[in-house]
């Protein structure tokens, strides 16, 4: 064993070309992109999907929460409601485009029927709840969250990648599996040009693709910013989101010319190490679970939008009464919580625990909730959720029975901006040693209009680049580009390839593997490095409070600095030793040009403020500024007026632009 060599298992082809022709590239096979292969496959184009890992696979294994769907027959609001009252919303929670949400909002129930049809479960059809208050008992829909409101389905969410990945295979598309794309085409080579299709390499074989499109749809998903940015002691992955996470849409469509909105916002949640599903916290798969002291001592429930305490497990699942569903949740969201999660009432759990009002640790308490309620959460959703199941198979085989057992409840779970800003001292404690906390960018995309299209030509977005959010979101925005793709290609011929633009490209991506000597610096060591300079400097930068605003300014400028040198000195000895490592290393690259665009996106944001006597913190509302790439290297920054998707060319008002732009 001490010699053991372990010969990597496929063929290494670096010098290998392949070249394919489409109508429409999807890159990304998630819920996003495979929903729009199929919408696009259906108006008759040849479709291609690009996934770095397998199609059959990508994404969330599943989901336990539909969100969005105010068209269902037992909601009581309407998606014009909503938007007003989100429009209304604090700046943290106000969408910053909330053009798309209002899409989801109107189609996302008719995507969950088509969905349906492709085989997937979303009702209660062997009457398993039958009786139960989040029963419609009409549709056989389970809703979760208010219960009144009925917004919220609670689904199979397993079956919906089956569903997706058949309805692909049963159409036909072309699938190139284990393919990573690093860089955009563009006509003539030329930033800021139409896009003509996508450059990539085989995550095993190390071939390189050259994909021509007549129309192409990034749908790459969104970047794991607490771990690939913010990871701890270099445990990149501590996380169970896929590393594959790495911002790689953003940075290719920066460098190609179109407009993006890099993350300016932060959350800084109070947790435990260890993934919240299994944790039995009260948000998303877990709520309205009902919370306990060490003692056994339940922790009152608080509406965040009140401030109203909640003295019976009936007012958690019927918040909005009181309300009269004038503030309402930001969409599919719940705000109602313990007061040990609730920002409303979070200092006044601490000085609880302060005078040992409550004992530590908290647990969550299935057992003393209402049957129904029990078996829906432990029963339904936990199996159901992303790639839950294995909690749920790992806690039942281990003998967790949530009929007479307690689960620990480490997460505790509520945004805490609020009481920092009261204690800012508390922001110079060392996250990570605060009860476990972590913290994450919010947000961050690909500007885009109505039709999910980009500043670029021939460039489109859906899923978490294009800002709109979870299984939904990504269904939604996949559904609607799919088919505005398929009708752009249809007018449109293949574009000029510079292959001088795929030399380059080449040069650039083989670059580790082609290492003289063979030694050098790993994807490791740079990836923990880029989380240390992000840490260090730009996380205090943009949420501590008390900080002026040149403080602000020189953190940034320091933290650029260092990943300069990091880029000039570090990176070009790196090495990648087979085409597993080479995928690591270029994923890493993504990070590293993502955190530049994130300083530099955020000194702008910072000048701006200067120039208003505007003081940062970290709950701004994120501005309506693109930056983009020009031809000559340099950085231009746009601003656009509030709302600029209900200002001319575009209509007045969501419901107008709406039926303007729906492509059916």
């Amino acid at each position: 064993m001490d010699n053991l060599i372990i010969e990597w298992p496929y063929p290494v082809n670096y010098g290998k070309v392949n070249e394919v022709e489409t109508d429409v590239l999807i890159i990304g096979g998630g819920i996003a992109g495979s929903w729009a292969a199929i919408k696009a496959s259906e108006r008759g184009v040849k479709v291609s999907i690009v996934e770095e890992m397998d199609v059959f696979s990508a994404g969330p294994a599943g989901c336990d929460h539909w969100h969005f769907a105010y068209t269902n027959p037992a909601c009581k609001v309407s998606p014009d409601e909503v938007i007003e009252a989100a429009e209304r919303a604090p700046p943290l929670l106000t969408p910053p485009l909330g053009f798309a949400e209002y899409i989801a909002m109107m189609e996302s129930y008719d995507a969950l029927l088509e969905l349906e049809k492709m085989g997937a479960k979303v009702r209660d059809t062997e009457d398993e709840f039958k009786g139960a208050p989040f029963r419609d008992e009409e549709t056989k829909l389970l809703f979760a969250y208010d219960y009144d409101e009925r917004s919220v389905i609670r689904v199979w969410g397993q079956t919906f990648r089956q569903a997706l990945y058949q309805e692909i295979m049963r159409r036909r598309i072309q699938l190139f599996n284990r393919v990573l794309v690093t860089s955009l085409l563009t006509e003539d080579g030329k930033i800021g040009s139409r896009v003509v299709g996508a450059m990539g390499v085989h995550t095993r074989t190390g071939e390189f693709f050259v994909f021509r499109a007549k129309a192409t749809v990034l749908c790459t998903g969104a970047v794991d910013h607490s771990n690939r940015f913010l990871g701890y002691f270099g445990y990149t992955f501590n996380s169970h989101h896929a590393p594959s996470m790495s911002g790689a849409g953003l940075v290719m469509a920066f460098n190609a010319g179109a407009e993006v909105m890099p993350p300016t916002r932060l959350v800084w949640y109070l947790q435990g190490t260890t993934p919240s599903y299994s944790t039995g916290n009260p948000f998303n798969t877990w709520y309205p679970c009902t919370i306990v002291d060490a003692k056994g001592k339940e922790i009152p429930w608080i509406d965040d939008a009140t401030g109203r305490k909640l003295s019976s497990f009936e007012d958690r699942v019927h918040y909005a009464r009181f309300r009269g569903f004038k503030f309402l949740p930001p969409p599919g969201y719940p705000m109602a919580a313990p007061i040990s999660h609730s920002s409303q009432g979070f200092k006044e759990f601490i000085e609880g625990v302060q005078k040992g009002e409550y004992i530590l640790p908290l647990y969550a308490d299935l057992s003393s909730m209402p049957e129904h309620e029990r078996r829906a959460i432990f029963g339904l959703m936990i199996p159901q959720e992303g790639k839950c199941w294995i909690l749920y198979r790992n806690l039942t085989q281990g003998g967790f029975d949530p009929n007479k057992d307690m689960l620990q409840c480490y997460w505790t779970g509520m945004n805490i901006r609020d009481w920092l800003h009261e204690n800012p001292l508390l922001h110079f404690l060392d996250p990570f040693s605060l009860a476990g906390g972590y913290s994450f960018f919010m947000d961050g995309g690909i500007w885009h209009d109505w039709d999910f299209k980009t500043s670029l030509e021939g460039l489109y977005v859906a899923g978490d680049i294009s800002l709109l959010k979870g299984h939904a979101g990504a269904a939604v925005s996949g559904r609607w580009v799919g088919a505005k793709a398929a009708e752009y290609a249809k007018k449109s011929s293949l574009g000029n390839v510079d292959w001088n633009q795929v030399d380059t490209e080449r040069k650039r991506v083989y670059a580790p593997a082609m290492r003289e000597g063979r030694v050098g610096v790993d994807w490791k060591s740079i990836n923990t490095a880029i989380c240390t300079v992000m840490r260090t400097y730009v996380y205090p930068a943009l949420v501590h409070p008390i900080l002026h605003n040149e403080s602000r300014q020189e953190l940034l400028k320091i933290a650029l600095t260092w990943l300069k040198e990091l880029e000039e000195g570090e990176v070009k000895k790196l090495i990648a030793r087979n085409p597993h490592e080479l995928t690591r290393t270029l994923e890493t690259l993504n990070i590293l040009a993502n955190s530049k665009l994130i300083i530099l996106y955020n000194l702008k944001r910072i000048q701006e403020a200067n120039v208003s006597k505007e003081k940062m913190r970290g709950e701004v509302s994120q501005p309506h500024m693109t930056m983009l790439l020009k031809e000559e290297g340099k950085i231009e920054f746009k601003k656009y007026p509030p709302k600029w998707w209900l200002l001319p060319p575009y209509a007045p008002t969501y419901r107008e632009n709406y039926e303007r732009h729906k492509p059916w």
